[in-house]
């Protein structure tokens, strides 16, 4: 069933309205007609059934038929901190994650990232990554549309991460991801961050400095791994650990 978030949005009496954008995509793309069902989201965990009364082109009227809490979240907060990586390899990195469970996306500039900071570019790709996570949570059914926050420096990451946190590090050889994850299932922990390096992963400086706020690194098994493959790897083993 096509699915459509109304963030700031109430049923008055029962009804919602859809403009712009979203109206025309009903009409025109999918081709949808008055009486079919589609399912609305109010970005808040609950979903609508709702039924076409009304289309015009410009804007659909959708009557309330029942409603129900997401049942698609996963049990975690999740928060990835992505080192940037070059080119497009950001789109596909936020399209997954979101896909795969994420709950915020923060981009962060490491020492190896061979991209650098760009204040003015940096509002329009953020822009960007957001209208992508809207679209993949549409797509796969989220009942949030996971945020893209502003670009951080590594330092700043490292400080801004809660009390339940790991870093992603190839030369990382005593503590695996499944240990980590099995004590986490031990803490009854409600939010969850995660850090992966760019193409060039993390200095030895770096991990150091995550040490040092108590971060512990943690090895994704003995294969090196891409870092647009590295947050889909780990938010796929939440899932199975934490969900299946």
């Amino acid at each position: 069933m096509p699915r459509f978030f109304l963030l700031s949005e109430k049923a008055e009496n029962g009804v919602f309205e859809i403009r712009g954008d979203d109206a025309r995509h009903i009409s025109f793309s999918l081709r949808m007609r008055q009486g079919e069902l589609l399912t609305v989201c109010d970005g808040e965990g609950t979903d609508y059934e709702c039924k076409i009364v009304f289309m015009d082109g410009e804007s659909v009227r959708l009557e309330v038929l029942s409603s129900c809490r997401t049942e698609t979240e996963p049990p975690l907060e999740i928060c990835l901190y992505q080192s940037v990586p070059k080119g497009d390899k950001f789109e596909y990195i936020v399209q997954k994650a979101v896909e795969l469970g994420v709950s915020r996306i923060v981009p962060v500039y490491s020492s190896r990232c061979i991209v650098k900071p760009d204040a003015k570019s940096e509002e329009k790709k953020a822009l960007r990554l957001s209208r992508i996570a809207h679209e993949a949570a549409k797509q796969c059914g989220r009942g949030r549309i996971p945020r893209v926050m502003p670009y951080m420096t590594y330092a700043e990451a490292i400080r801004s991460c809660g009390e339940h946190s790991f870093i992603c590090y190839e030369n990382e050889r005593s503590f695996s991801l499944k240990s980590y994850l099995r004590e986490l299932s031990a803490k009854n922990a409600e939010t969850l961050s995660f850090f992966v390096g760019p193409e060039g992963g993390y200095s030895e400086q770096e991990i150091a400095l995550a040490a040092a706020r108590g971060i512990p690194a943690v090895e994704l098994g003995p294969r090196i791994l891409r870092c647009e493959t590295a947050s889909g790897f780990v938010l796929s083993s939440l899932t199975y650990e934490l969900e299946l």
